[in-house]
């Protein structure tokens, strides 16, 4: 058996005599003519969990459908397609792009005519998207994010890289802006959950749409947070008005210095960022501190809300243990829910479709399931020590506290033993998935709560406890 679990009952006398019961056990002898030679007991190290001793509270894991979405929606599996990434994949909310780009705004705002990046084909298909999950889903959330606003009021009238536009007093175009946001709500079949006003905003690309912002503003910049208090200004007393979420960083330092002044804002409900600056040459301890300096900012929930391409299979693992850890995120949006080809190597996404309309479920798609299947919005992150120091651990208590999901990372090549203890709760039932490099989300057949767990080198550990 390659995986077996152990619970015991904090409340019992001593976690050391069962230890030793066990180590008694397996105190066998093999002989060899003569010769009796005993063989070395097995450790098991524990993974102490504490309900009590709470920290985030969840809003959940999900992924983002962008470009490529119309692959999606014109394959003839996309049933099979929603139901993987909408049903089997357990997720809390999805991130759509904006593509509300009428051609010839501001003076035409209908959708009915709009070529650019096809984004009319991309508005229909996201609001397909969005009926499909609901229909699997009704309790998901949606994030809708912007990559900038329409040529019509860009500095160089292209939606590609620039600004926003001045008006002819040579003041930046905050109030058209506001009404472009309104125009949008107005026009989308949908109500978003939660908004983001600008996607990475101090980035521009010539290839696709980007705007360029400060976050306050210069001769040449607009003021990002000027924009966002306008936006909030113009939608806030909307039916089932959105969140709305900032800065959308591109890394972590562009984050810190937005959120710096996005903090005093009452009508920022959550932080968002991109934490692209972290890639394969990045230590984990390097990580680690980077991701602490964002949960420095604790007053609002923070939300990783787009990243994937800069990390192996088993090291983007470690760096959502280490968000949900170090950062203390509430959310966790994988960037490519579904993507184009490639579909092996650190650029795949969850589910790789073809323009035939084929597609292929990658590693990724398990990972993400190892945090999103069984962390649902609404549980809470608790407590939660690993005996042994290669054995990342962290631990989720629903809002009923009868049950606990536990994410375990054994970072060593070499199988490491575990059991668990649970501050002043029994322990009544256990399963457990696992992966390593080439075996995906397999039960751990026989996995009880009498014995102990091994966790294969280089792997993660799901393991679910009723409590």
């Amino acid at each position: 058996m390659q995986v077996i679990v152990m619970r015991k009952n904090s409340k019992l006398n001593s976690i050391y005599s069962i230890k030793c019961a066990i180590m008694i056990a397996m105190l066998l002898f093999n002989s060899c003519g003569d010769e009796i030679k005993p063989v070395a007991p097995v450790p098991v190290y524990t993974i102490t969990v504490n309900p009590t001793q709470t920290h985030q509270e969840m809003i959940g894991f999900g992924g983002a459908l962008t470009w490529y979405s119309n692959w999606v929606t014109n394959s003839s599996n996309k049933n099979q397609i929603a139901d993987l990434i909408f049903t089997d994949l357990g997720i809390d909310i999805v991130r759509f792009k904006n593509w509300y780009y009428p051609d010839g705004y501001p003076t035409t705002t209908s959708t009915s005519v709009m070529t650019d990046d096809n984004s009319k084909l991309h508005w229909d298909a996201t609001n397909e998207l969005y009926t499909m999950l609901k229909a699997r889903t009704p309790s998901a959330k949606v994030l809708l994010s912007s990559w900038g606003p329409p040529a019509g009021l860009k500095s160089n009238s292209s939606t590609r890289q620039g600004t926003l536009k001045k008006d002819g007093g040579g003041n930046f175009m905050y109030n058209e802006f506001g009404d472009y946001w309104v125009n949008l709500l107005d026009h989308a079949p949908f109500n978003p959950d939660y908004i983001s006003i600008q996607n990475e905003p101090t980035y521009i690309n010539a290839g696709w749409t980007t705007c360029e912002w400060a976050a306050t503003e210069t001769a040449s910049l607009p003021s990002y947070m000027v924009s966002f208090d306008n936006v909030y200004n113009k939608i806030k007393d909307r039916p089932n008005a959105p969140v709305m979420i900032g800065p959308e960083s591109q890394d972590v330092s562009t984050f810190i210095s937005f959120v710096n002044l996005l903090k005093d804002k009452e009508h920022c409900g959550i932080y968002g960022y991109h934490p692209y600056n972290i890639n394969s040459g990045s230590s984990d301890s390097q990580i680690a501190l980077q991701l602490q300096t964002i949960a420095g900012f604790n007053t609002k929930p923070s939300m990783m809300t787009e990243f994937s391409d800069n990390l192996d299979w088993f090291k983007t693992a470690n760096f959502i243990q280490s968000c949900l850890i170090n950062a203390n995120a509430s959310g966790y949006i994988y960037w490519k829910l579904s993507w184009a080809t490639p579909s092996t190597g650190t650029d795949a996404a969850l589910v790789s479709v073809n323009t035939g309309g084929q597609y292929t479920v990658t590693p990724y798609f398990h990972l993400i399931k190892h945090f999103s299947k069984n962390i649902d919005a609404g549980y809470k992150r608790v407590e939660a020590i690993s005996q042994h120091s290669s054995v990342s651990a962290s631990a989720f208590i629903n809002p009923a506290n009868n049950k606990l999901t536990i994410i375990l990372i054994n970072t060593n090549t070499g199988s490491i033993s575990v059991d668990f203890s649970v501050a002043d709760k029994t322990i009544s039932g256990l399963t457990a998935v696992q992966s390593k490099v080439g075996t995906y989300y397999q039960s751990v057949e026989g996995a009880t709560v009498t014995d102990p767990i091994t966790l294969p080198g280089l792997s993660i550990t799901t393991v679910v406890l009723d409590i």
